[in-house]
């Protein structure tokens, strides 16, 4: 997996590591689901694995700086879930 170092030290849980993005400032958007992060279920957040993420961060942000990270996910049942399947 690409970039597994840096997202092991955040979780392989797409909930974990979006609420971590998050804390630290960074807006994020998601690759291989079919919704918003706002919209993610429990079921998605334990569930979905990520795969990695763009550009690859390891700490919060700068106060004043905004950032989007891109996080690619792997969800089991969700045909959107492409990611993993197909390597796009």
């Amino acid at each position: 997996m690409a970039h597994a170092d840096y997202i092991q030290n955040l979780g392989t849980y797409a909930g974990d590591v979006v609420e971590q993005l998050e804390d630290w400032g960074y807006t994020v958007m998601l690759n291989g689901l079919d919704r918003d992060i706002a919209y993610m279920d429990e079921s998605h957040k334990r569930h979905c694995q990520v795969l990695g993420m763009h550009p690859v961060v390891s700490e919060p942000l700068e106060d004043g700086d905004f950032q989007t990270v891109y996080v690619d996910l792997s969800c089991p049942g969700d045909s959107s879930s492409s990611v993993s399947a197909t390597g796009n």
